[in-house]
C-alpha cells in the first residue's frame, strides 16, 4: 500500500527526496517537506498523483521554480519544487475554491491604484490600497484599522462610490486580498462589512492566515479578542455575511486573474514550517504577491518579515523584480539585500500619521531606497489619500521624489504624480 502524506487524505508520499518533516497549518492544511530533490523528482510525483486520481488543475514556472496544482472530489494538492534549494513541498487540504486562472471582463475605464490614508488614532500604522479595475470593479489589498467611529469604513465606501462606472448600481469587489490578519490590515474590512456589506457586491476573499493555536501562542495572541479590528469578529463577518463568497486560500506558484491585474504569489505562510509565527511573529505570515497590469509589475509585501525575506532569497533570483513597491511593514521590515532584488522605479510607504521621515528613511533597508539612483518617487499615505493610473509613470516636475511631514496630496480625481 502507497504510504500517505497524512491519513486524513489520499495523498501519496513522494518516491525521492529526504523527507524533513509533516506540518499543519489552518484548515486542516498538511505541509510536506523533502530536500535533495530535482526538477525530475517533481515531474514523477505530478505522474504519481495522475495515477491516484488527482488532475492538474495548473502549472506554473517562476524562476525555474515549479508549482502545480492538483485536485480530485475531495481533496487539493500544491506541489512546489525549488531549483536553488533542491525543496519539494506538498501541500494538501480538504477542496475548497480555486484561484481563476481568467477573468473575462469588457474594458470601459482606466486602471486607478488609490493608496487610502487611514484616519483612525487606533494605530499610526495601516494599509489600505484599492484597486479600480478595468472594467470598473474593485480589488482591495488589506484596507486598514477600523476605528470606533467606522470614519475608514465611510471613507473607503466614499472612494469606491467615486470611482465605480456612471449607472453601477452597486460597486463590485471582484477581489478582498489580505497579507496577514493584524488588526491594521483586517479592520477596516470588519467594519466596513458591518457598515456596508449590503451596498456592494463581494465576489471572492483571499488570504492564508495561521493556525489560531499560533497565533495565542504568538507574538499576536490579541489578535484572538473579541473586538472590532480583530481575528474574531472578522471570521464573524465571513459567517454572517459572506458565507456564499467563496474563500481562496492561497499557496506559493498560484496565479490567478481579477480582471485585468494579473497575480501570482510568491511567497506563503506554508513555505516557513519547519519555522512558525512562533519563531518570527505574525509578521512572517505575511504574503508576498507580484501584480501585474498591462506589463507593469507590484510588489505587495503587507508586513513580510525577515525570515520569510531570508528564504525567498535563497528561493528566487529574478521574479522579485518590481516597478513598484509596497515596502515592508509600513518601513519597518525589509531588507538591503531584498530591496535590491526588487530594484523598483516608485515605492509606497503605508502609514497612517506621525511617521518621521527622515528617521524613517536612514535604517539601512530605507536608506538603500533613499540613495538608489532609479528610485524616482515615495508615496506616503500620510500625506494624503492618492490615486494613479496604472500603468504608473510619474511626470517629471509633477511629484515631489520624497515628500515632508507637511507634504498634502491631491485627492481623486486629481491624480498624483501628473
Amino acid at each position: 500500500m502507497t504510504e500517505q502524506i497524512d491519513a486524513r487524505y489520499p495523498v501519496p508520499m513522494p518516491h525521492s527526496g529526504a523527507r524533513t518533516g509533516t506540518f499543519e497549518s489552518s484548515g486542516g492544511t498538511v505541509i510536506a517537506r523533502f530536500e535533495q530533490t530535482g526538477e525530475a523528482d517533481f515531474e514523477d510525483y505530478l505522474a504519481l498523483l495522475r495515477r491516484q486520481g488527482f488532475h492538474v488543475y495548473d502549472e506554473n514556472t517562476i524562476d525555474g521554480n515549479r508549482f502545480a496544482t492538483l485536485c480530485s472530489e475531495n481533496t487539493t494538492v500544491s506541489v512546489s519544487w525549488f531549483s536553488r534549494t533542491g525543496t519539494l513541498r506538498v501541500i494538501a487540504e480538504p477542496r475548497g475554491a480555486l484561484c481563476p486562472l481568467e477573468d473575462p471582463h469588457e474594458t470601459i475605464c482606466e486602471t486607478l491604484l488609490t493608496g487610502m490614508k487611514g484616519e483612525t488614532c487606533v494605530a499610526a500604522e495601516g494599509m489600505g490600497y484599492i484597486i479600480r479595475l478595468a472594467d470598473g470593479s474593485f480589488c482591495i489589498i488589506d484596507g486598514g484599522m477600523g476605528d470606533p467611529d467606522h470614519a475608514d469604513s465611510e471613507k473607503l465606501m466614499n472612494i469606491l462610490l467615486s470611482q465605480k462606472p456612471v449607472g453601477a448600481e452597486k460597486p463590485v469587489i471582484a477581489a478582498w486580498i489580505f497579507t496577514h490578519l493584524h488588526g491594521d490590515h483586517i479592520g477596516v474590512f470588519n467594519c466596513f462589512s458591518l457598515d456596508h456589506h449590503d451596498d456592494v457586491v463581494f465576489e471572492r476573499l483571499y488570504f492564508n492566515f495561521p493556525k489560531e493555536e499560533e497565533t495565542a501562542a504568538s507574538d499576536s495572541p490579541y489578535m484572538l479578542d473579541d473586538t472590532i479590528y480583530r481575528y474574531t469578529q472578522f471570521k464573524r463577518n465571513l459567517a454572517e455575511f459572506y458565507s456564499d463568497v467563496p474563500v481562496v486560500k492561497l499557496h506559493s506558484g498560484n496565479r490567478f486573474a481579477v480582471r485585468n491585474a494579473l497575480f501570482e504569489v510568491l511567497y506563503a505562510y506554508d513555505d516557513l514550517y519547519p519555522q512558525t509565527i512562533l519563531d518570527g511573529g505574525m509578521n512572517e505570515s505575511s504574503l508576498l504577491l507580484r501584480m501585474t497590469v498591462d506589463g507593469q509589475r507590484v510588489l505587495w509585501t503587507g508586513d513580510f518579515a525577515f525570515l520569510a525575506a531570508d528564504l525567498v532569497l535563497r528561493e528566487y533570483e529574478t521574479a522579485l523584480s518590481a516597478d513598484i513597491l509596497q515596502m515592508a511593514h509600513h518601513g519597518w521590515n525589509g531588507t538591503p539585500a531584498l530591496y535590491a532584488d526588487v530594484d523598483p522605479t516608485c515605492v509606497l510607504l503605508p502609514v497612517s500619521f506621525g511617521v518621521d521621515m527622515n528617521k524613517m528613511l536612514s535604517s539601512p533597508q530605507n536608506a538603500w531606497l533613499r540613495d538608489s539612483a532609479k528610485v524616482r518617487q515615495f508615496i506616503v499615505t500620510v500625506c494624503g489619500t492618492w490615486t494613479v493610473r496604472l500603468p504608473y509613470d510619474p511626470m517629471p516636475g509633477k511629484f515631489v521624489r520624497i515628500p515632508s511631514s507637511d507634504t498634502v496630496y491631491p485627492a481623486y480625481p486629481e491624480l498624483l504624480g501628473e
